[in-house]
């Protein structure tokens, strides 16, 4: 789930005061997709994605929030611009298609013989971008990098990856993986980027150079690497020999460029520099909801996968104390929150799963949350609560509590304001820390740098459409996403039979078990659900707008229309 790589950071600069005015959305080309906040009365829409192309492109250009590429090898980094632009090259042995369906790619199948074995079945027409055939060494090598040391891939701590016992080559086609116990999150899981396939040839022969501008990048999607500087671009040629002739590229040249300046980027977009783009900056939403140069999507709420969070990595001082914790939670306004800093798009968040994980047994799912929300419907009664858990905490309610912001974003620095502002009104007394972004992704992967810091404002996901998969990584103990070290043997119990746990219904009883003591501990604050945005240029179709986007080659779909 995460560690700093795959944690989209709500950066900052908070010299910007928070606006008492709420903000409209306005009356432009907004596509408001159903159940998604909006004041401007746009059309609604489910769409998924945006109607197929039509025509082949010579050349597009896409932009990418909110960084450069750090690497382009798949494991390395677990991150927004890595997801999105990896996938597109490397692909990975299964993928999502738009609606969010697990099917086959790489692997066209598999079958679990028993709870403790998956077979995987590969596509036998596969090549490399140098013509060289895939098989099961190429396969096998790929999959045991996760747990190579040296490449720091984030899926090794994931539970999907750490159950893992035995990866092994049966013939040229066949993969055979082994568990340690029962384990219902792999087959998902390899339709991340812990499931590409690199050229095991190539990749040795880079080393330690793998991944950079000076290593050799050999994969099978339907793109290939054209040149990367690092820095402020990176480019993918359309792979003419691709094995998969009915989802081949229509773009024969794909640039991705990164610039932050939220002024910057909407011109742009209004010039139409760009094709298109994902996870707009909310100050961009105004100018690019009101454009005629294309259109803006906000995806349905019933469809949100990120969560705006604060993640607690102090343990001890007030952070440290369950009370003030929750008395923190039930302080955030979080309806006047999105109104104010995320200009009306997302929704109040209140447990971790946002709906676009519910995708089985919603009706568990649902309900278990609207119980949750219950405590923060009269934000009046809840105000009195938090100031009376304040009270209870005692003194340790008085010492300071450390918010860690990255610099740079005005957005996300009204966010931390509020947060501040709202802590103040109940009591507790919350103090901000601008950190590089450097700094910023050292706190997910180095203790040191998390000295004196007790909580890291971040937007964050998982791909995998299963509540499950999130709670194993908030609250397993040693867990990628468990920085404080928790450990509650009765969530441990629960999260663990619902990994061995078939029954769909079964499984779901028991993570909303598991759920209810998370909150109560609170290892993370919630904040927003937030739904996927999209900017479309007029003459570009076939963009894939729900969170399949980071799970597949989406951009092989995109090309040019009326």
């Amino acid at each position: 789930m995460s560690n700093g790589a795959r944690v989209r950071t709500a950066g900052m600069a908070f010299a910007l005061a928070v606006s008492a005015t709420f903000v409209s959305l306005g009356t432009g080309a907004l596509a408001t997709s159903a159940g998604a906040a909006s004041s401007n009365g746009g059309s609604n829409t489910t769409m998924v994605q945006t109607a197929a192309a039509t025509k082949d492109l010579s050349a597009a250009t896409w932009w990418i929030w909110y960084r450069p590429i750090a690497s382009v090898d798949p494991v390395k980094y677990n991150d927004y611009p890595e997801d999105l632009i990896i996938p597109n090259m490397c692909e990975s042995l299964f993928k999502e298609l738009p609606g969010q369906k697990t099917v086959g790619n790489l692997a066209s199948s598999y079958t679990q013989p028993n709870p403790l074995t998956v077979v995987l079945n590969l596509q036998k027409n596969v090549k490399f971008w140098d013509g060289t055939p895939m098989t099961s060494a190429d396969v096998v090598y790929s999959l045991k990098r996760n747990f190579v040391t040296a490449n720091a891939s984030i899926y090794a701590y994931t539970t999907a990856f750490e159950d893992v016992k035995t990866i092994t080559a049966n013939g040229p086609y066949t993969v055979t993986v082994t568990f340690k116990t029962p384990n219902l999150t792999f087959i998902p899981e390899l339709a991340s980027l812990g499931g590409a396939v690199v050229e095991q040839a190539s990749t040795v022969k880079s080393g330690a150079n793998f991944g950079t501008p000076q290593g050799t990048l050999e994969c099978t999607g339907p793109f290939k690497l054209s040149s990367w500087n690092g820095s402020s671009s990176l480019v993918m040629a359309k792979n003419t020999n691709y094995w998969n002739t009915a989802d081949a590229a229509k773009i024969k040249k794909l640039t991705f460029v990164w610039p932050q300046d939220p002024g910057q980027v909407a011109s742009a977009f209004e010039a139409g520099t760009f094709a298109g783009g994902f996870d707009i900056l909310p100050s961009d939403i105004l100018p690019l909801g009101k454009t005629s140069a294309g259109k803006l999507y906000v995806g349905p709420n019933s469809q949100a996968m990120e969560i705006s969070a604060m993640i607690v990595v102090g343990t001890k001082g007030a952070i440290a104390n369950q009370d003030v914790r929750q008395a923190l939670s039930l302080s955030i306004n979080r309806s006047q929150l999105i109104k104010a800093v995320q200009y009306g798009v997302g929704t109040p968040a209140y447990t971790f799963a946002a709906p676009g994980y519910f995708s089985y047994d919603k009706g568990i799912y649902t309900t278990a949350y609207n119980k949750i929300a219950a405590a923060y419907t009269n934000q009046t009664k809840a105000h009195a609560q938090a100031v009376k858990l304040v009270k209870a905490a005692g003194a340790v309610a008085k010492l300071p509590i450390v918010l860690s912001v990255m610099g740079g974003d005005p957005d996300a620095a009204n966010q931390a304001a509020v947060v501040q502002q709202s802590a103040a009104a109940v009591g507790l007394n919350v103090k901000l820390k601008v950190v590089t972004a450097a700094q910023y992704g050292a706190l997910f992967s180095d203790p040191a740098s998390r000295k004196g810091i007790d909580l890291v404002q971040t937007t964050n996901y998982d791909q995998d459409p299963d509540p499950l998969a999130l709670y194993n990584d908030i609250a397993l103990p040693n867990a990628i996403s468990n920085f404080d070290s928790y450990d509650n043997p009765a969530i441990v119990k629960l999260l663990t039979e619902a990994n061995g746990e078939t029954n769909l219904a079964k499984r779901a009883a028991l993570v909303v078990q598991a759920q209810a003591l998370v909150m109560k501990y609170m290892p993370w604050i919630p904040l927003t659900f937030d739904p996927g945005t999209a900017f479309v240029a007029k003459g570009i179709c076939g963009v894939t707008l729900d969170f399949s986007q980071m799970m597949g080659p989406w951009a092989a779909s995109v090309g040019g229309c009326k």
